[in-house]
């Protein structure tokens, strides 16, 4: 019987090599860095040719120059050259990057970095393990002081989104980008209890019941009720269901409000969508929407605007919201925070919280899905 579908096209080279390329400070035209050794062993190559280990105690200075990435270290310029390769030694190797054109953060991340110049800018490249990369993921995603059984979560969905994307970039040079394209990967993880819930869960991933991996979708608050992937996006993914969820209604995100101008308000409809503000029904109807569920779209009549445009277009927190005309404004009150697909972070925080277990967790987001090792896999493959 066949049961593997497309995940064992999508994982063989990470299972073999252990590592992935993601394109790091992706989401800035960076000119400019400062980079260190901030532990472990490295050796340095510039333009393919390995450099002398003393230099490493020094911090680079990498600006680019035409098409060419100047070196320099304190008190002396090593050259211009086509690329920067640190190269790990061992698996506590880390450096350190800080962007200095444009001016950023410091960033710290495990094992090797490449640095060549392309499209104009600095293009930086952290090739790293797995599950280092996983690691830095859940804590750009989710922030620290939370709990155990919630960081397993976002660790089995984070790897499983990972693995799911990793040709989204295959054109470009590298499997993942660092920015919400992809997933928001800053640093290596500095939580000790992140780093155990990888460990704990080191392999495991979401598939659905073909045993494909599935999109493991999530965002900050759901308000009360997840939304069906096919209301928000073009697939209508079967896991992917709405779900109503009261573990959330509670939480920092759940509600919020915006007022705007009743003129304002009016005028948009009238301009973007042709609706009849001159109609005296239709209008109150647009002054006094109410999403007692979540819904895809406001309907008057035939007319139908889709809500997560109306969010995209006010810039709104999400999509579930409802509008009550208040004098000159229109107040609008929101529920949740992002486009409400899969898993809900707030929600899963709060059953963390409440003792429930990270695969039930899961289960309870996604429907019909299974957690699987993917060292254990090929015991489904078809003799």
């Amino acid at each position: 019987m066949k049961r593997l579908g497309l995940l064992l096209f999508l994982i063989p080279s990470v299972l073999c090599a252990q590592r992935i390329n993601v394109r790091i400070l992706s989401t800035m035209k960076v000119n400019a860095v400062n980079i260190s050794v901030q532990r472990g062993n490295y050796h340095l190559y510039l333009d393919g040719f390995k450099q002398d280990d003393s230099l490493l105690a020094n911090v680079f200075q990498l600006k680019m120059f035409d098409d060419s990435i100047e070196v320099r270290i304190p008190g002396d310029t090593l050259g211009k050259f086509g690329s920067f390769y640190l190269q790990a030694l061992n698996d506590t190797s880390t450096f350190r990057i800080k962007p200095i054109l444009p001016m950023s953060g410091t960033r710290t991340y495990d094992y090797d970095l490449r640095v060549s110049v392309e499209g104009g800018q600095l293009f930086c490249k952290n090739n790293v393990m797995l599950e280092n990369y996983v690691g830095g993921v859940v804590e750009s995603e989710s922030g620290g002081r939370s709990f155990l059984e919630f960081y397993k979560v976002q660790s089995i969905i984070c790897r499983t989104y990972a693995l799911a994307h990793l040709n989204r970039h295959a054109l470009d040079g590298f499997d993942l980008c660092d920015g919400v394209h992809c997933q928001v990967y800053r640093s290596k993880t500095s939580e000790p209890l992140i780093a155990r819930a990888v460990q704990e869960t080191e392999g495991k991933v979401i598939v659905d019941k073909h045993l494909n991996l599935i999109t493991a979708a999530f965002h900050s608050n759901c308000g009360g009720e997840t939304a069906n992937s096919g209301d928000v996006w073009a697939a209508n993914l079967p896991y992917l269901k709405s779900t109503k969820d009261t573990f959330c209604t509670q939480m920092p995100n759940a509600q919020w409000t915006r007022k705007i101008a009743r003129a304002d308000w009016l005028s948009y409809l009238e301009t973007k969508h042709k609706y009849p503000v001159s109609d005296s029904v239709a209008c109150y109807k647009a002054l006094n929407m109410t999403q007692y569920d979540r819904e895809k779209e406001y309907v008057y009549g035939n007319q139908r605007i889709p809500y997560k445009t109306i969010r995209s277009d006010w810039q709104l927190k999400s999509a579930y919201f409802s509008i009550v005309e208040r004098n000159d404004s229109v107040v609008i009150s929101g529920r949740g925070y992002g486009h409400g697909v899969g898993l809900c972070q707030e929600g899963a925080i709060r059953m963390a919280q409440l003792g429930y277990s990270h695969s039930y967790i899961i289960n309870f987001y996604y429907k019909d899905v299974e957690i699987v090792d993917l060292s254990r896999l090929d015991f489904f493959r078809e003799e």
